[in-house]
This record gives structure tokens, sequence and C-alpha cells, in this order.
């Protein structure tokens, strides 16, 4: 058996997956060629973007800056979409939180901050669904929570598919913090992802949000996110060019 004849039998046997990241990919895989010179630099951006969306969906949505001195997902960077026994597991060991704080808010239906905490929970379970209604009560009385916000647009993408609402979402949060990282950076993913039929549209779009990003990590002297920014423009850049 040929090593595409394998790897395309392993991927039979994976569950389909949830995660947009994934879903993009697939999405680039499928697209017809534009033209033959272009094959390896979309490749490679591709790659990068798979890498980068990893990077800003799991850990830039929370505290890119405590993710870059600790990294409490190690190994996780671009790696699939576990499978349904470990999500399953995943949301087992989330479970006696997520009562306790179905409890409290059952106690206090007007506790934002538990409305909150529970969003947080479900996020982290993958629960998109049951996310998205607790971010919006949060929201609804603490609308300049920028992580929130943040947290709350990928929710939205994960349960609508609407990247052009996720990014309107971010954009709100940006107008009580123009220089948040990850907001940034995110805001340039899903704008990729808002655009996936115009390549050209989808690079110039989104490389402004990752300009602002950069001066910001410069600013704030995070190095590590800065150089990973720095990576992303590159490839921008190089497929800037060649599609034009």
């Amino acid at each position: 058996m040929s090593a595409d004849q394998s790897a395309s039998s392993s991927n039979e046997n994976k569950p389909q997956s949830t995660r947009i990241e994934d879903i993009l990919l697939e999405r680039l895989k499928n697209e017809p060629k534009i033209a033959p010179q272009l094959g390896k630099p979309i490749l490679v951006v591709i790659i990068l973007f798979t890498i980068a969306l990893g990077f800003g969906i799991y850990f830039f949505s929370r505290s890119p800056e405590k993710f870059m001195t600790e990294d409490p997902h190690k190994g996780q960077v671009g790696a699939p979409t576990a499978d349904s026994s470990d999500l399953n597991t995943k949301r087992m060991q989330y479970a006696p939180l997520t009562d306790s704080l179905i409890g409290v808010i059952a106690a206090n239906p007007n506790d934002a901050q538990a409305h909150l905490m529970l969003a947080n929970v479900y996020y982290e379970a993958e629960l998109w669904d049951k996310a998205k209604p607790q971010y919006e009560y949060f929201l609804a009385k603490y609308p300049e929570d920028v992580d929130a916000r943040v947290d709350y647009a990928l929710v939205l993408a994960q349960t609508t598919g609407n990247y052009k609402a996720s990014v309107a979402e971010i954009k709100k949060a940006l107008q009580y913090d123009p220089e948040h990282i990850n907001a940034l950076f995110n805001a340039g993913i899903l704008t990729i992802r808002a655009n996936l039929d115009d390549k050209q549209k989808a690079v110039r779009d989104a490389k402004p949000f990752f300009d602002r990003a950069l001066a910001a990590a410069k600013k704030q002297n995070n190095d590590k996110m800065a150089e990973q920014i720095e990576k992303i423009k590159g490839e921008l850049d190089k497929l800037e060019e060649d599609v034009k």
C-alpha cells in the first residue's frame, strides 16, 4: 500500500472533525488549483495556517502572554481533533464543575460571573451550543469584556459557520482594546475563513489585523508572539504575490 493510500485509509477511520481549522484545511485541499505554479506556495500557507489556526482557536483565545511562558497544551499545536472517546473523557472531567455552576445559576439567575464561568467551561469542553447563550447573557451585561467577546466570536464560528459575524464581534471587542493581541490575531484568522472563495480578498483584508497584532506584540515585548505573526505575514506576502 502506498503512503497516499495508507493516509487515505487512516483518514477514513477518523471521526468527522468539528473543529473549524480542520474544516478550513479540507476546504482548501478540495479547492481547484488557480494555476500550476501556485501549488507550492499554497501548500506552504495551508500548513502554516493549520498551525496558526490551532494556536488562534485553542491557545491565543486564552491569554496569549501566559501561553507563551507556560504551555499547558504542549504537543497539541496543529494536532488533529481528539477522537470521541477523548472528548467524552474531557467532558466527564468538567461535569462536576458544570453541575456546580448550573446549581449556582439556578439559585441566582442574575449572577453574570457564574454565567461567564459556565460559558468558559462549556468552551473548554467543546460544547459550543451550550456555551453560546451563556456568553450572550454575560456580554449583554458587560459588553466591554474583550476576552469574553473574543471567545464568543469563536463559539459563534463553531455554531453557525458565520465567520463574518465572528469578525464583527471581534471588531466590537477591539473598540474597547485596540491593541488586544489575541483579538487582532483571531480577527486575521477568521477574516481568511470568511473569504475562502476569494484568496486575494482574504489576504488583503486579513493583513491589517496581523499588522496591528504584530505592532501590539512588539509594544508589549511579546517576542514569541511577534515571531509567530511575522512568519504568518511572510507567507501571506508570498501568497499575495502569487495570486495577483
